[in-house]
C-alpha cells in the first residue's frame, strides 16, 4: 500500500474504535437482559447472561442450576415461585454477583416467568 490509500483509512478505522464504546470491567454493572441461553460456565465468566439448565438443589430462596458445563448458585429477593424442584429444567437471567447469579428473572418449565421485586419482598408473579 502506498501513503495515499492508508492515511484516509485511519480516521475510519479511530471513528469505529471510538463509536464501539469502552471494553472494560464496569461493562458488566449494566442490567442483564434475557436473551439465548448460554453454558454455565460462560456465564459466571462473563459477569452474566441467560443460563438454561436442570435444578439441582432448592432452598427457599436460592437453587442450584447446572448444565452440562457447570453449576451455580442462583439467589433470588424474596422467595422462589412455587414449581422449583430438583431435576426441574429451568431458565434462569440476571447478573453474576460473588459467584452466583441474582435472579432478574426466572422461566419455569410450562413457559411462566416470575421477576423477583426490586424491593426484595417476594416475587412479582404475572397472575397477581
Amino acid at each position: 500500500m502506498n501513503r495515499s490509500t492508508t492515511l484516509p483509512l485511519l480516521p475510519a478505522a479511530f471513528a469505529a474504535l471510538l463509536l464501539a464504546g469502552p471494553a472494560d470491567a464496569g461493562e458488566r454493572q449494566h442490567a442483564v437482559q434475557a436473551a439465548s441461553p448460554q453454558p454455565v460456565a460462560e456465564v459466571l465468566r462473563a459477569g452474566g447472561g441467560t443460563v438454561s439448565g436442570t435444578v439441582a438443589a432448592v432452598g427457599a430462596t436460592w437453587m442450584t442450576v447446572q448444565d452440562d458445563s457447570a453449576r451455580m448458585d442462583v439467589t433470588v429477593r424474596g422467595l422462589l415461585p412455587e414449581g422449583i424442584a430438583p431435576g426441574a429444567p429451568i431458565t434462569v437471567t440476571g447478573p453474576v454477583r460473588k459467584g452466583g447469579l441474582v435472579a432478574s428473572e426466572i422461566i419455569l418449565a410450562d413457559g411462566s416467568p416470575h421477576r423477583p421485586l426490586r424491593g426484595g419482598h417476594g416475587l412479582d408473579h404475572d397472575d397477581d
